[in-house]
Formats: C-alpha cells, structure tokens, sequence
C-alpha cells in the first residue's frame, strides 16, 4: 500500500499516508484497550502481568486431588500431597521435576509399624528426601517426623516429644524441626485449646516453644483468613500461629502467620526470631493465601474475588520490589517461585484427575 501511494499525485499520496497513521493510531489504542480488558478490575495500575511459558499435564498415575499446600526445592523439583480416597488422612506426596516427571512417591503407609491414623504437613529434605509429620492414636497421640530418602523409600522415622495436633510443620538445613500446631485436652468437648509452637531438635528432642504477639488478635476481623473463630459453645477458638514455613538459603525458617497484613517470622534453628516482615496486600481486601521463598525474595500471594497477585519483597527488609498478577492463574494454586529466573508455577487439576503444572514469568 505504501508503495502504491508513491505513484499517487501528492494530495492523493498525503491522504493515504494520514489514511495509514490514522489506522496505525487506531491499531494501537486498540490493542492497549484489549490489554487493559485482561487486567481485572481490583489490580492496582503498577501490577506487571505475567505471561504464560509452559504448560505440562502429568499422566493419571499422579493425578487426582491434591491436598493443603505444595512445595518446591532450589532445583524446582515440586512436591505435591495427593489425596487418597481409601486412606484420606495417609495420602502419598508426589515429586514432580523440571520436566514435568514423577521422580519419587512418598507413601507414609511405608512405615506400617507405627500404625498411624494421619500423615499431615511435609518439608523437603537437604538431602533430597522428604520429611512428614504423622500422628499415631487420639487420645495420647504419638508424634512423628517421617524420614524418606532421595527415592522414595522409608528412612527413619523420629519420635518426637511433642503432645499437640500438629498442623504446620517444617525442617531447618541442619535437621531441627519446627511444629506448629494446638493443645487441648481431646476428652474435653469444651477445651478450644490454645496456639502452640515449638522447636525440636533432629532426634525429637524438645528444645524451645516459641512466643508470639498475641496482641495481633485484637486487629483481626472475624470470618477472615486467619482470623479467630467461634465454635458450638460460643468460645472463641485459637489462631494456629503459623499457617505455612520453609527453610531460606540462610539456614533460618521464613514462617508465614495468616494475617492481614501477612507477617513472616525469620525464625533460627535454635527457636529463636531473629526479625519480622510485615508484607502488606497490594489492594484493600486482598487476603494472603501461600508464600515462596527463593534465594533473597519472597514471594506471598494474595487473593481476592476476581484476581490472584504475586508480591516479591526482599527476604531480609521485607522492601515490596514488584507485584505480580496473571490474568490465567484462576483457579490454581501458587506452587513455586524461582527468583533468578523470575519464573513463577502455578499447579491445577483439570478434567480427568490430570495435574497440569503451569509456568508463567514476566515479559
């Protein structure tokens, strides 16, 4: 077209090439309005959208449901709780690599001499292995962390001294274990119990219980994640004081409370908090679901009706350095965050107990 207007007479050539600006001008607002459409109503303006680079669906063998929170290591391995329908409270937990592959099946059934009921909260391993908290009996329960190794197959298990319903459970790099969970008395309908988290040393060994701020009750909302609840009685019910941990390459556990804003403790092996972060949401009414640590990010998720936002602060400040959404991540669970590669996976199950692991990153 524009070398058929050079052979035009120069007012004809002057109205083509305004025809052409005019239509470039029109192209352009065009795509900026599509690209405004995709951006959901309650993302704030700075939000930099990601775009989808990958997209695995892994084979039935490892599909169906999937249960609580996932996890990934420094070598984007996932691990991912399936859930069992013959054993709910024994599910296996899947690892998943970079490519997409199940590498090892982690079965708490393996350990069949403890005769356990539960099998709940899991960490990875320094080792490449895993470990899992499971319990044995209600009335005086018998706490342990399960040990596998690399492939699999059942290591050892740790009897620790602990006498509380475990329900948020992580390793530190050098074998210590940090339980977080409730006490309360299971015979008592009436107990609601109380928060209570403590520091185990690798031989199950009780070394410290940890103290938080309990004045942060006072701010919270009912109904909210996180927040206080009411039980039958009319009592109010104690907050699990933290609802997810992993380990950061400095050897501390970043321990993720359920608060509005989120609150991250840096907590050392020996049980001690070395500092806080207090991560606001990106939006008013955004709630934090899950959180990620890689190398010196974090990377926390907040939700609210129509969005899903990553926000990556630095690990030792808690300085908010960017803030994420992707407009496809509905419905799925934030599983991974690679900082050097700014990549971050997303897990979801789709139609016919297929696990679709999906990556996206900012371009």
């Amino acid at each position: 077209m524009i070398l058929a207007s050079t052979r035009c007479k120069p007012g004809m050539r002057l109205l083509a090439i305004a025809t052409l600006l005019l239509l470039a001008v029109s192209g352009s607002v065009a795509q900026h309005d599509s690209a405004v459409q995709t951006r959901p109503a309650r993302v704030p303006p700075s939000a930099i959208a990601l775009q989808e680079t990958s997209r695995k669906s892994i084979v039935s063998e490892i599909g169906g449901a999937f249960m609580g929170l996932s996890k990934c290591d420094a070598d984007g391995n996932l691990y991912i709780r399936k859930y069992a329908s013959d054993r709910p409270l024994l599910g296996p937990v899947v690892k998943i690599n970079a490519e997409g592959k199940r590498t090892a099946l982690f079965d708490p059934v393996a350990f069949s001499k403890l005769e356990l009921d539960r099998a709940d909260a899991f960490s990875p391993a320094s080792d490449g292995g895993l470990y899992q908290i499971a319990q044995s009996g209600v009335i005086e329960p018998r706490i342990y962390a399960l040990h596998f190794s690399a492939d699999g197959s059942p290591a050892s298990p740790i009897r620790l001294e602990a006498g509380f319903e475990v329900y948020s459970f992580a390793a530190f790099l050098k074998g210590n274990l940090l339980l977080s969970g409730f006490e309360r008395d299971v015979i008592n309908g009436k107990d609601v119990g109380r928060a209570v988290t403590e520091v185990f040393s690798s031989d199950g060994r009780r070394l410290t219980q940890l103290s938080f701020d309990r004045a942060l009750e006072r701010v919270r909302t009912a109904g909210k994640p996180g927040a206080k609840t009411v039980d039958e009685s009319g009592k109010s019910a104690p907050t699990l004081d933290l609802a997810d941990a992993e380990v950061g390459v400095d050897g501390n556990l970043y321990a993720m409370r359920n608060s509005s804003p989120a609150l991250i403790y840096v907590i050392s092996a020996v049980g001690k908090v070395v500092r806080t972060l207090k991560i606001a949401a990106p939006v008013a009414g955004a709630q934090p679901g899950t959180f990620h640590v890689s190398g010196n990010r974090l990377a926390v998720s907040f939700g609210n009706d129509d969005s899903q936002m990553l926000v990556v602060t630095d690990a030792q400040t808690g300085r908010r350095i960017a803030t994420y959404f992707d407009p496809g991540a509905a419905g799925t669970a934030f599983a991974c965050y690679a900082a050097d590669d700014g990549v971050f996976t997303f897990i979801n199950l789709r139609e016919g107990n297929s696990l679709e692991v999906i990556r996206a990153e900012a371009r």
